[in-house]
This record gives C-alpha cells, structure tokens and sequence, in this order.
C-alpha cells in the first residue's frame, strides 16, 4: 500500500479494512512515499505487528513505492491496495483460496464497486476466463482495478517483472501486459473492493498517449503484428484516429486476429473483444456521417455491433 498524503480518514478505513481481514496470515507493507509530516505521524500510530512500514525520503510515485514492497515481501501471494480504497472482510481469504485452487492463475482481479455509490460496479461479468481477458488486455484497455489485483509473487520473480516507474498512471496495465502468455488471468464475479475514483491528473492526456503505446509495445513484441497495422488499430479502437483506408484498417485488424490465433489464442476471443471496444468507437462517433462511414468501414459481419447497440448510440448520442 503506497501512501502518499493521504486524507486522514480514507487512509484510517484503507488500513482498517485490511488489518480486519477474516484471512489473519498475512503483512500489510506500507510505503509512505514522502508524505507530509502528518500523514508520516499518522502512520506511526498504526500498532500492529503485522505491518511493515517502508519510507522513501522524496516523493517518488506510486510504482515506484509499490517496487520497493515487492523487495521486501515475504508472502506467496502479493495483494495490492491503494491507501483510499477499501478492501471487504473477506478479500484476502476468497482470494488466496480461489489461487490455491487454480494453480494455472496467476493474477486474479475481482469486480470493485465505488466507494460513494455502491451501487456503480467495475469490470465484467462473464468475462472470466484466462484468454479473453488477454485479449481484453491487448485490444480494449485495463480490465482491472488495482486494489483488487493479487498475484503470486513467484510469477513476478521468474519473469523479473516490476511496475514502470516511468508509466505513472498506466504502472499496472503495464505490468498485466507484461504478464500476458507468463501466467493465467482470472476475475471473480463478486465485488470484494470498495474504491474511489482518482482525481484528474493533469498529466492525463500524456499518459493515455503512453497506455496506446504499452499497448503496441505488446502486440509487437509478443505477437509479431507490424508496428505501423498496431498503430493504426489500437489509435482507431482509442477513438485516436479514423484511418483514410478501411480497408487497410480491415487488414491490420485480421491480420491481428491471426498473429493472436499464432500465439495459441481462439479468434473467438480476439473477436469478442473487437466487438466489445467497437461499441465505444460507436459511442464517440459523434455525427450520422461518421456512423455511416463506420459501416462501411467495418463490413466484416463478425465485427459488427447489432441494429439495437447502434441506435443505442445514435439516439444517446443526439444523432437520431
């Protein structure tokens, strides 16, 4: 858990929710990454054995404090948690049990819901298993929340992989990327974080800039698709850029599917998670000729959204 100027209560619940976790066996590595005087004697106050505090003299980043827990962490499986959400009683236990029952996941996200509106939840139903959230990952964008993100800390260790210190914002899509093809993904369908949205960081526009580009990076490296076909499909599913050819678009995205078919995925999966980000694309494309020129564009059926989620988007976009 980084902790970084915390407000005083939501970092009193953070802790909280962990030290009253109905799975006792466990240490809660706290990193104050170069708090104010307060929040440091705030964390001193915390008297239980079970945490380790971690202090970093500068304010670094949050991967940054999050790289200095992995050095020290004893356990087998590696929780994260940010120090203003909250994690549910039995977190930790459902948790370790689904991941000592599952030898083949590795990472095992669960479904968040917001802290002030328990009601609005995060990630996907039945959309659990392994291969689809990798394509997820590759094609749509993060699929997990952070704090409720636990891996084992082997998998981590033989690959030698770390959170970026240089991604900030994108630290953890980074490292799940880096993790696609080294170990299975799960998700669970029961909310068992409480999280709070981020405040805007002005930093934003550059940072998505640097997830579109992990996101080639992966394609690329692991995959084998051409640099310039993954330019053109991640910036066009990021509602970045429409491409003046269709049908070179068309050809980059199958060629994609089939680079992925290579790499032992089914096109199911990789088609799947088109479908998912191309109602989005839908979404964001404002005008009726912009739709229009979509259909066009896209006149490969397995692709296409049906007639509902189109006039979904028409009509709450104002076209229709």
């Amino acid at each position: 858990m980084p902790v970084y100027n915390t407000r005083r209560d939501w970092l009193d619940l953070a802790v909280k929710s962990i030290l009253e976790q109905t799975y006792r066996h466990f240490e809660l590595i706290i990193i104050d990454d170069g708090s104010a005087a307060a929040t440091k004697q705030q964390l001193r106050e915390y008297r239980d054995p079970r945490i380790v505090l971690l202090r970093l003299e500068n304010n670094m980043n949050a991967a940054v404090a999050r790289n200095e827990g992995l050095k020290v962490a004893q356990g087998e499986f590696v929780a994260f948690m940010d120090s203003d959400d909250i994690s549910l009683p039995e977190r930790l236990e459902k948790q370790v049990g689904y991941l000592k029952s599952h030898s083949n996941i590795g990472l095992l996200g669960t479904r968040v819901e917001d802290a002030e509106r328990p009601q609005k939840t995060k990630c996907s139903q039945n959309r659990n298993h392994s291969k689809q959230i990798e394509c997820d990952l590759l094609l749509v964008s993060n699929v997990f929340c952070t704090s409720s993100v636990m891996v084992r800390r082997e998998v981590l260790c033989r690959a030698g992989i770390q959170f970026c210190a240089d991604c900030f914002v994108t630290q953890d899509y980074k490292m799940w990327l880096d993790l696609v093809g080294k170990t299975g993904f799960a998700k669970t369908d029961e909310v068992l974080v409480r999280y709070r949205e981020k405040r805007p960081d002005p930093r934003r526009e550059k940072q998505e800039e640097i997830a579109l580009r992990v996101q080639i990076e992966a394609l690329t490296r692991q995959f084998g698709v051409r640099e310039d076909e993954a330019q053109m499909l991640i910036s066009f599913l990021r509602c970045k850029q429409m491409p003046d050819d269709g049908n070179r678009l068309l050809a980059a995205m199958n060629h994609t599917i089939e680079q992925l078919e290579a790499g032992g995925y089914e096109r199911k999966y990789a088609e799947d998670s088109l479908r998912w980000v191309l109602r989005k694309v839908y979404y964001h494309t404002r005008t009726w000729q912009g739709q229009r020129r979509l259909m066009h564009l896209l006149h490969n059926n397995t692709l296409q959204p049906n007639l509902f989620c189109r006039l979904w988007c028409l009509i709450t976009r104002g076209i229709l």
